[in-house]
């Protein structure tokens, strides 16, 4: 069974390797947001920071990057524009504003795309001891090349099966199940022994929003750094598998790359709707619906039909509920905002019993993080520091499967594009927190 999900992945990398275009990052993912711009909103009081809830919630025609109880930040069209300033004018609030065209082209100057046949890394065939075969410094340069730009799903299908492919003994890769389109919801399990089941298991995912590209390469340069240097981090691996899923929604994410780059939710078409997709992040089984969360299709925040109804939502799910007394650590990596949330989300004077712990932890991986650049985070609950949202994974983990390290990291950045430049540097330091994480899932 594992022999024909793999060898299915590996068809399908060299199906969409074959079949590519020239540019990875079409011009046509911008095309319908000329005259948008971009605001920056100061809440002065309560009812602002109600009011920017109420517009994420219920209004479609604005799309929020960041909302906290101080700030928000969200674009809007040419047409709403009027009406959105006369509004905050009414209210008295500062905000600052800037074309998001302009934004883009500035961002796009420091970017790198790539037709996903990247020139810098090599996938290794099975039987080959690609080890021996190719220096250290030489395979430094490769992942530096990857980690220099945003690859496209099959580019990512490869590096992964690349992967498992280079070190059989110790990595696995394999489906979780497809999306709405039929693309493959990819894993790779990484242990001292890959035909021996650990006792516990850190599970880190990541792009649930399809438009937070950095999120797939900080999990991809996990598995990678643990993979190259396996003695270094064999304490760490000490009965514990650490399964990566670096892409939750496929279909999402491809389409940020060729129609719209600010595609949040999975590309669910309802026939006889205009509008398309649900939000995978208020789709889980925990309060599903409760708050933070809409039942208008339009809406960024729709929570689907039922809960759990989404076959990316699903997929995660079965996983996460057949090893659920492996499970000692669940991850789930947005972007962007720079901070650490544990539940609860859907309430926002909800505490966990074991809120001590979790806040011990994530201190103590924010601190890892910012020994790198001095990079800092915020820790607590998504409902204290930004608003009450259900149906998340961190509270289904921890809520419904009683997985005892339940949280949500949202890397930084002032928006969903990070440069080129910078995404080694995001991974770097990133993969000091997610290695602190996993050094306390030997403690269950």
């Amino acid at each position: 069974m594992c022999y024909k999900i793999v060898c299915s992945l590996l068809l399908l990398c060299f199906i969409g390797l074959a079949c590519s275009s020239s540019s990875s990052s079409s011009s046509n993912n911008l095309a319908g947001y000329a005259g948008y711009t971009k605001y920056t909103v100061q809440h002065g009081d309560e009812n602002i920071f109600q009011y920017m809830v109420d517009l994420q919630t219920n209004d479609s025609d604005v799309d929020f990057w960041l909302l906290t109880r101080n700030m928000s930040v969200l674009t809007v069209g040419p047409q709403r524009k009027p009406q959105f300033e006369s509004r905050l004018a009414q209210l008295g609030v500062d905000y600052k504003t800037q074309p998001l065209m302009e934004l883009m082209a500035a961002l796009e100057a420091n970017s790198t795309y790539t037709d996903g046949e990247d020139e810098d890394f090599e996938e290794c065939q099975p039987g080959a001891d690609c080890d021996a075969e190719r220096p250290h410094s030489r395979k430094r340069r490769q992942a530096r090349g990857f980690f220099s730009h945003y690859p496209r799903y099959h580019e990512i299908l490869n590096f992964m099966s690349g992967l498992a492919a280079r070190y059989p003994q110790f990595c696995r890769y394999e489906s979780l199940g497809r999306s709405n389109e039929g693309r493959h919801i990819a894993g790779l399990s990484i242990s001292l022994n890959s035909r021996v089941r650990p006792r516990r298991v850190a599970y880190i995912q990541a792009a649930a929003h399809g438009r937070e590209w950095i999120t797939t390469q900080t999990v991809l340069y996990l598995a990678y750094e643990l993979l190259s240097n396996l003695r270094a981090f064999q304490r760490v691996l000490q009965d514990v598998e650490v399964f990566l899923v670096p892409l939750v929604n496929p279909d999402g994410y491809e389409y940020t790359h060729t129609s719209d780059r600010f595609w949040r939710k999975n590309r669910h078409h309802y026939g006889g709707i205009s509008c398309h997709g649900v939000d995978i992040n208020r789709n889980f089984g925990n309060h599903w619906n409760y708050q933070g969360a809409s039942q208008n299709h339009c809406s960024e925040v729709y929570s689907g039909t039922a809960p759990n109804s989404e076959p990316e939502t699903s997929a995660v799910v079965r996983y996460l509920e057949f090893n659920r007394h492996r499970v000692k650590l669940s991850l789930d990596v947005h972007s962007f905002g720079k901070f650490i949330f544990y539940p609860y989300g859907y309430a926002r004077n909800t505490v966990p019993p074991t809120v001590s712990t979790l806040r011990s932890v994530a201190l103590r991986a924010a601190n890892q993080i910012g020994k790198y650049r001095g990079t800092r985070y915020t820790i607590g609950t998504s409902a204290s520091i930004l608003y009450e949202a259900s149906g998340s994974l961190d509270d289904f983990a921890y809520g419904s499967l009683g997985i005892p390290l339940s949280y949500t990291l949202e890397l930084p950045g002032e928006e969903f594009h990070v440069a080129s430049s910078d995404i080694i540097h995001v991974c770097k330091e990133t993969f000091a927190g997610f290695v602190e994480f996993i050094r306390h899932v030997s403690l269950y």
